[in-house]
């Protein structure tokens, strides 16, 4: 049984925050009033100060509400303090600069991969910033190597919270397929991401492990399926090596 929140009024504002996600970046009084069963008044005078303060912003063309720039600087705060930046930041580089592609880095979060990073080649005109939006583990290969590597509890329960919604038609959508998957990652030490979560792109992963052995994430280099696909075991291959160097650093 979860512990009764201390402070109830603040237990709300958290709420409201975490109604916010990649799949609905914007809402409204009372769409958020509706979800947590919340008086519109309360809603309103919680969202009136988290704007007063940057946390949330109000998009004037609907007059709906969205995460703030607040909540970006303290994420970066969070990221600086763990120190992942430097460590991760220039073995991703010098791989993006040697292979011409996107790399990421993901993190666990729950059920779900937490981008932390992300790196992109000049060529990459239409790449946008993924850091801090969040995905879930069975169809990409981010996600895939995280769940190859966890610990075994950790990973059952991972599995079991996956919505195995089909992005594609190639999207594995049965758990014993994807626990066939992550046996087949295991052995190979990377994962593949087969335009299982946008059709036309294919990933390469690879999970990262800290100094002293422990999952830290995963890292994977992303880029259009006929130019990844030849390029399997060699792009697996690279990513080992940058994330060795960046496991030496953590």
């Amino acid at each position: 049984m979860a512990e009764e929140a201390k402070v109830k009024t603040l237990k709300k504002a958290l709420d409201i925050l975490s109604c916010f996600s990649v799949e609905t970046p914007e809402l409204g009084i009372s769409e958020i009033s509706e979800r947590l069963d919340l008086y519109k008044s309360n809603v309103h005078n919680i969202i009136s100060t988290y704007e007063q303060f940057g946390y949330i912003e109000r998009n004037t063309e609907n007059g709906k509400y969205r995460l703030g720039t607040k909540i970006l600087e303290l994420s970066y705060i969070i990221n600086s303090n763990l120190g992942l930046h430097n460590a991760i930041q220039p073995p991703m580089s010098a791989l993006s600069v040697e292979v011409n592609e996107v790399i990421y880095f993901a993190v666990p979060k729950g059920a779900r991969i937490m981008y932390l990073e992300g790196v992109y080649p000049a060529t990459s005109f239409n790449a946008r910033s993924m850091a801090g939006e969040t995905a879930e583990m069975y169809c990409t290969s981010l996600g895939k190597a995280i769940l190859a590597f966890l610990p075994p509890d950790q990973a059952i329960k991972a599995i079991s919270e996956q919505s195995m919604r089909a992005h594609t038609p190639n999207t594995i959508t049965d758990r014993n397929a994807l626990l066939n998957e992550l046996e087949r990652t295991r052995k190979r030490g990377y994962s593949i991401d087969n335009m299982e979560h946008e059709f036309g792109i294919k990933c390469v992963g690879v999970p990262v492990f800290r100094r002293d052995g422990s999952l830290l994430g995963a890292m994977s280099i992303s880029g259009p399926s006929l130019r990844v696909e030849d390029r399997i075991e060699e792009y697996a291959e690279k990513l080992h090596t940058a994330s060795q160097k960046i496991s030496l650093r953590t």
